[in-house]
């Protein structure tokens, strides 16, 4: 192997890497600040830590997109009018220019 292309991979290895450990980081962060809300709303409301998790769970559950929704017919229907929206705008901006 060419030493170029030897190091543009040890470059690319370094960024993915570090790119990886942030991405954990902030997963980390934000189980730390769930725990924490958690906590604090168990000490506020008197609630059991697990019916506080059970509330946490619903709520994570309930904002979860499926492909179902995300490939609805009213969700393909307007990205094609907003599509067709924007070609018709990016038409007439040229045809003035």
């Amino acid at each position: 192997m060419n030493r170029k292309l030897e190091a543009k991979i040890q470059k690319e290895i370094r960024r993915r890497t570090f790119e990886r450990a942030d991405i954990l980081q902030q997963e980390k962060q934000h189980l730390q600040k769930t725990q924490h809300t958690l906590a604090a709303l168990q000490e506020v409301t008197g609630l059991s830590r697990s019916e506080l998790e059970s509330i946490a769970d619903e709520i994570k559950l309930s904002r979860q997109v499926t492909n179902e929704e995300l490939f609805s017919i009213k969700n393909q229907i307007l990205m094609t009018f907003g599509v067709s929206g924007l070609i018709l705008i990016l038409g007439w901006l040229v045809y003035i220019i």
